[in-house]
């Protein structure tokens, strides 16, 4: 494999001395070891070989790897996750998580003041969170399989979609004629303020990966039809537990400036966004 390939892996990440697996794109492994999750999507992965997506020894290894071989690579701490650091674990007072309406019990993760964390303890008037990474500190034991290596034009917008929209069910219709790649936005994406952010990484990483297309968005919308109002949560609390099954573990990528205009969609008439 090179650098910009574009392929298709299942996998599983194991942590800890027991080795305790965390995520995989197995639906029956996660089952047997209890980490199922009805809203994963389960299945290959597509990856970009070389894009930072995973960690670099991981990536390094896409490049000797082979169709059906299975693959493990065996990171330390430092070269995954890192250490924990004492610096990560806070003290918040109980009047912070009341005015966000958050009421704090030990081991619940939150999401406080833009961070992730989780609540070591609770003790009268104050609240001990650690936000360090949760496999911080720990060894990693991630197996991997390279299913295929994805070639054509329409199939690698396919993939980047799944990589930058991956919470949805959606399908979206893709085409290309000549230099033109065409996407058609689905009725359940067209008022979604997370595809509608996912829109421009998208168009940066086509344009990175597929130099030299036009990219067409297209979006139909029915005469009289009324845009869902999303609201958001004062604050976002989520349960112990695993997160949906992790493409591999996802590095900073680069967020170049998309030119992407969006003109306003008239009753019975299609939106069209080129870039």
């Amino acid at each position: 494999m090179n650098s910009g390939d574009f392929i298709k892996i299942d996998y599983s990440m194991r942590v800890g001395d027991d080795k305790k697996l965390v995520s995989t794109s197995s639906e029956q492994l996660a089952k047997d070891n209890s980490i199922f999750n009805e809203n994963t999507k389960y299945g290959p992965i597509a990856v970009v070989v070389g894009a930072d997506q995973v960690f670099k020894k991981i990536d390094d290894s896409f490049k000797e790897a082979q169709i059906d071989k299975e693959v493990e690579v065996t990171l330390t701490p430092e070269e995954a996750y890192g250490a924990r650091d004492p610096k990560n674990i806070k003290v918040h007072s109980y009047i912070e998580f009341k005015r966000q309406n958050i009421d704090p019990v030990p081991g619940q993760e939150i999401y406080l003041n833009h961070r992730r964390g989780k609540v070591l303890s609770v003790t009268p008037g104050r609240v001990l969170v650690d936000y360090n990474p949760p496999h911080a500190g720990k060894t990693i034991v991630y197996s991997y399989t390279l299913r295929s290596v994805i070639s054509d034009p329409k199939d690698k917008v396919q993939a980047l979609i799944e990589m930058n929209y991956p919470a949805s069910d959606a399908v979206f219709t893709v085409s290309s004629e000549g230099e033109t790649i065409r996407i058609e936005v689905p009725e359940a994406s067209k008022f979604d303020p997370v595809w509608m952010e996912a829109k421009f990484r998208l168009v940066n990483e086509i344009r990175k990966y597929l130099p030299g297309y036009t990219i067409s968005i297209v979006e139909n919308y029915t005469p009289g039809e009324i845009p869902k109002q999303e609201s958001a949560p004062e604050s976002e609390v989520k349960s112990e537990g695993e997160a949906p099954a992790e493409t591999p573990e996802k590095a900073p990528t680069e967020s170049p400036q998309a030119s992407n205009e969006q003109g306003e969609a008239q009753d019975g008439q299609t939106s069209e966004t080129k870039a």
